[in-house]
C-alpha cells in the first residue's frame, strides 16, 4: 500500500453512532491514501468498541484516547500535533464528508502548488436532511486567490473547515489551535489565508449538520464573543499584513460580529432567553455601537417579558416575513434541488 498523503483528525466526545457515519464517509473517499486518526475525549461509553471495529476492518482507521476531558479546542489542538502526512484535514465527529471530496481538493493542489489550502462547498442541513445553506455558492467563479486578496475576500465568506484540506506547510506558519477561541476553525482558516494564496470550489465535498446537541447550537453567544474580538486584535498585531489591510479587514470583521450578535439576539427572543439578549446588549455597550436594531431587539425583549401574549404576537408575524420574501424562498427552492442529491440520510 501506498504510504498515506493525508490525515483526516476527528476529535470526538460521546457520539458513537453519529462518529460511525464520520468514519464511513472517510474511508468511502474514492481517494484511498489516507489514515483517520480518532481523538476521544475520554467518552466512556461505546466510542471505543465502535472504533475497535473500524480499526480491525481498515488499518488506515487509527484510535487514541485522552485519560481525562481535555476539552473540544485541546482535542484539536492534540490531533494537529500529530500530524505528519503531506495534507491534513478537521472533520467534526456529527458531520460527514463526500466521496470525492481528497480526490477534488488534491486535483486542484496540484494545479496550484503554492496554494496552502483548498476548500470545497459544504452543504448545512438539519436533523431533518432539509437543506439550510451553502455558504460557497455566495463565492465568485474565481478558483485562485493570491494574498492578500484572498485574505480580505474569506472575510464574510467563511469556508468550513470540514470542507477543507490543508497543506502540512501551514502548520509551520500558523501554528497550532488558539485554545482561547470557541471559533477555532475561523480564525485558523484566517490566519491561513494571511500566509497562503488559496483554491475555491462550489463541488460539494462535506455535509455540516445542524442539531439541538452540535457544538454551535449549545455555545450561543459564547461562540463569537470575546473570540471575535480577539481575532481583530490578532489581525491588528499581524506581522505580515499592511496596514490597509489590517484596517479593511477589520472592519469587515466588525460588520460580521454585528450581524451575528443581531441573529443571536433575535433567536434568544424567540426562545424566551432574555438573558441572553441582556448580555447581547451589554456587548453593543462595550462595543460602544448604538444600533437602531439592537435598541429595538432590547426594547422587544422588555415588553415580551412583562407581556407574555406580546411575545407570542410577535413570534406570530416573524413567519410573515419569510412569506413575502420570494428571494428567500426561490434561493432555498434552488439549493434544495441542485444539492439534494449529495444528501445521504442514512449517513446521519
Amino acid at each position: 500500500m501506498k504510504s498515506p498523503l493525508i490525515t483526516t483528525i476527528i476529535p470526538t466526545y460521546r457520539r458513537p453512532n453519529r462518529l460511525k457515519n464520520a468514519i464511513q464517509s472517510v474511508l468511502n473517499q474514492t481517494y484511498p491514501h489516507f489514515q483517520v486518526w480518532i481523538y476521544d475525549n475520554a467518552s466512556q461509553d461505546d466510542t471505543a468498541a465502535v472504533v475497535a471495529q473500524f480499526c480491525q476492518a481498515d488499518h488506515r482507521v487509527k484510535y487514541h484516547c485522552h485519560e481525562n476531558n481535555v476539552g473540544p479546542a485541546r482535542n484539536f489542538e492534540y490531533g494537529l500535533s500529530k500530524v505528519e502526512t503531506p495534507f491534513f484535514s478537521f472533520l467534526s465527529d456529527d458531520d460527514y464528508l463526500i466521496p470525492e471530496f481528497y480526490e477534488t481538493a488534491l486535483e486542484g493542489l496540484e494545479r496550484y502548488p503554492d496554494a496552502g489550502f483548498f476548500s470545497g462547498a459544504v452543504i448545512d442541513v438539519n436533523e431533518n436532511h432539509k437543506i439550510i445553506d451553502v455558504v460557497l455558492t455566495r463565492w465568485n467563479d474565481c478558483e485562485y486567490y493570491p494574498c492578500p486578496q484572498g485574505f480580505l475576500e474569506i472575510i464574510g465568506k467563511y469556508s468550513n473547515w470540514i470542507g477543507t484540506l490543508f497543506r502540512k506547510d501551514v502548520i509551520q506558519k500558523n501554528g497550532s489551535i488558539d485554545c482561547r477561541l470557541k471559533t477555532i476553525d475561523i480564525d485558523y482558516v484566517l490566519r491561513a489565508a494571511q500566509h497562503f494564496p488559496f483554491i475555491i470550489s462550489k463541488k460539494p465535498v462535506a455535509v455540516f449538520v445542524q442539531h439541538a446537541l452540535s457544538y454551535s447550537h449549545a455555545h450561543g453567544l459564547k461562540l463569537i464573543w470575546p473570540g471575535w474580538d480577539i481575532m481583530i486584535l490578532k489581525i491588528r498585531d499581524s506581522p505580515i499584513l499592511s496596514s490597509e489591510v489590517k484596517a479593511i479587514a477589520e472592519k469587515k470583521l466588525r460588520a460580521d460580529l454585528l450581524k451575528l450578535l443581531t441573529m443571536n439576539a433575535l433567536l434568544s427572543l424567540k426562545n424566551k432567553d432574555f438573558k441572553q439578549v441582556d448580555a447581547i446588549v451589554d456587548v453593543y455597550t462595550k462595543m460602544d455601537q448604538k444600533g437602531v436594531q439592537i435598541t429595538l431587539i432590547h426594547a422587544l425583549a422588555n415588553l415580551c417579558k412583562s407581556i407574555p401574549l406580546f411575545h407570542s404576537l410577535v413570534l406570530s408575524l416573524v413567519p410573515l416575513r419569510r412569506v413575502w420574501n420570494w428571494r428567500w424562498w426561490l434561493k432555498r427552492a434552488r439549493l434544495r434541488l441542485k444539492y439534494k442529491k449529495f444528501i445521504n440520510p442514512t449517513i446521519l
